[in-house]
């Protein structure tokens, strides 16, 4: 071999191996996280997602799903996960602690827990966290100006005769569908372990109809089968930014909340990254850019709002997150079949 061949044979396996480590790299350089679809999907991608790429360097795959469905691939993964970070709701965020399925969140790496409000940082019977709050939704009276004059006031004004066959609220089947009925039980005397006060109250009010989907009830109020009912805050702020005659009320027994919860993934091999994404996720810009994007309300203190997004809270203009009713989400899973049969046997069957 002449001494020109051997030095370009040199420079050639420098350069493949070069290529090999800057690929090593890239790879180890990435996370999987599971988020939602939908707007919630794409407010994650242009609020959390993008600008921690562009901040760190660090490539997030989103891997969109329901909550459901991430728990699955959760325990189906337990040992070897594919996902590093998670996305889920309440109520199943609980589940899936009990499971096991989750990292500790360690407040000496993800710094910014310090300044998050309490009630969005999640902690097990052990004192460890196991979720942090990316911001609060809330359920609440949504009503038709055009044919409601005065405003609905409290949770037991969809029993006016008025409004009679034109009601809508969530199935248990939706995420809020279960927390509405237990809260519901506990203005009646009742509580998550007694809820048939509830239902004893419901088999009176005429519906239009129930919805699994905030978009369907969503187009309820659209087609105008609905002029009142249980429905999602920001589904409501949607409507009416698109010049529909929608108003939203946090009702004075105060509205149901809920969030939308990150999580780390036990026995991640990057879970050094999921920390960091976790960080930056929790910080000022990615709350207050959801909170202008999609209306949730911020779990991290200090975060300031445009008048628009004040006006679009959750908790409503003059609120705070003190206005919802946050649902004992483990009470809750307890019942939550019973509640479900119940349901079906007193409420649909009588419809």
């Amino acid at each position: 071999m002449t001494h020109f061949k051997a030095k370009l044979l040199a420079g050639t396996i420098a350069f493949a191996a070069l290529g090999g480590l800057a690929t090593v790299a890239a790879a180890e350089d990435s996370i999987t996280v599971a988020t939602y679809g939908g707007e919630w999907g794409a407010a994650m991608q242009a609020c959390i997602i993008d600008p921690f790429t562009r901040d760190t360097g660090v490539r997030v795959t989103p891997e969109p799903g329901v909550s459901g469905v991430t728990l699955s691939k959760l325990r189906q993964q337990k040992e070897a996960p594919s996902l590093d970070a998670v996305w889920i709701d309440g109520g199943v965020s609980e589940i899936a602690a009990a499971d096991g399925v989750l990292a500790a969140v360690d407040p000496a790496k993800v710094t910014a827990v310090a300044g998050m409000v309490p009630e969005g940082v999640y902690k097990g019977a052990d004192g460890k966290i196991f979720a942090l709050s990316t911001g609060f939704y809330s359920l609440g009276l949504a009503y038709n100006t055009r044919d409601i004059k005065q405003a609905p006031a409290s949770w037991l004004d969809l029993w006016k005769p008025e409004f009679a066959g034109a009601v809508t609220f969530p199935s248990p089947s939706n995420a809020m569908g279960v927390p509405f009925i237990v809260h519901l039980a506990g203005l009646l005397g009742g509580n998550a372990d007694n809820v048939a006060p509830a239902f004893e109250k419901l088999k009176q009010l005429k519906v239009s109809a129930y919805f699994d989907t905030a978009g369907a009830g969503t187009n309820l109020f659209q087609s105008g089968e609905a002029i009142i009912g249980a429905h999602y805050a920001s589904s409501a702020y949607a409507m009416r930014d698109q010049k529909l005659p929608i108003e939203f009320v946090v009702p004075k027994e105060g509205a149901i909340g809920g969030d939308i919860r990150l999580h780390l993934v036990a026995n991640s091999k990057k879970q050094a990254l999921a920390e960091k994404f976790m960080n930056y996720a929790i910080g000022k810009a990615p709350a207050q850019c959801m909170a202008e994007k999609i209306y949730v309300g911020p779990a991290t203190s200090g975060v300031d709002l445009t008048d628009n997004a004040k006006q679009r809270m959750p908790w409503g203009p003059n609120g705070s997150i003190k206005s919802l009713a946050l649902p004992d989400w483990n009470k809750i899973n307890t019942n939550r079949a019973a509640i479900i049969e119940a349901f079906n046997k007193t409420v649909v069957a009588k419809k």
